[in-house]
């Protein structure tokens, strides 16, 4: 029995009680080099020793074709400036367009990976895949970091919450962002 202070929430949109997440742009290309790129809030650190990172794709999308060929990945953390650009790439398709350059962003060679980084990112996470676990109607694409870099002005060893307004996911087209102070236990 659930208490009255606790409101019983629809086990498919449960994830949003674990939310928000960073809404990030993972970047896959296809066989000739072409670009596209997916919103994604379904992302998690996964290991120190290695750099592992997990990001939680549909086989349903294009941007799942990509990864699974290419066996490689870019992570994009974006700003809140990006909402509607995060939004866009997150809800059309990218199998007849090119939706990153339609969304405006500048597109730059990444160090160890075929799969381009948006220049406008606050960070990126350059990823090979290491192995991919079956998670009902998504894979867990688990991703080796061989690069990782991020703008000095918005990040030391953390981001600076004054600077850095990461672009959070809620959940379904609501998105928040983080507060300006630096909270210390």
């Amino acid at each position: 029995m659930v208490s009255e202070e606790f409101r019983i929430i629809p086990i498919f949109t449960a994830y949003h009680l674990i939310h928000p997440k960073p809404a990030v742009i993972v970047i896959s290309v296809d066989e000739s080099g072409r670009a596209n790129g997916m919103t994604a809030a379904w992302t998690t650190p996964l290991s120190h020793s290695p750099p592992l990172v997990g990001v939680s794709i549909s086989p349903l999308r294009y941007t799942y074709q990509l990864v699974k060929r290419s066996g490689e990945f870019t992570i994009n953390v974006l700003d809140k400036r990006y909402v509607k650009q995060a939004h866009f790439i997150g809800t059309v398709s990218g199998r007849g367009r090119d939706k990153l350059a339609e969304a405006g962003f500048s597109l730059m060679r990444s160090r160890r990976v075929k799969p381009p980084h948006i220049r406008e990112a606050l960070a990126v996470l350059e990823c090979a895949v290491e192995k991919e676990v079956e998670a009902g109607d998504h894979v867990l694409f688990i991703g080796r970091i061989l690069e990782a870099y991020a703008k000095s002005e918005v990040f030391d060893e953390v981001y600076k919450p004054g600077k850095a307004k990461i672009l959070m996911h809620l959940g379904g087209a609501c998105y928040a962002t983080l507060a300006d102070e630096l909270i210390k236990p």
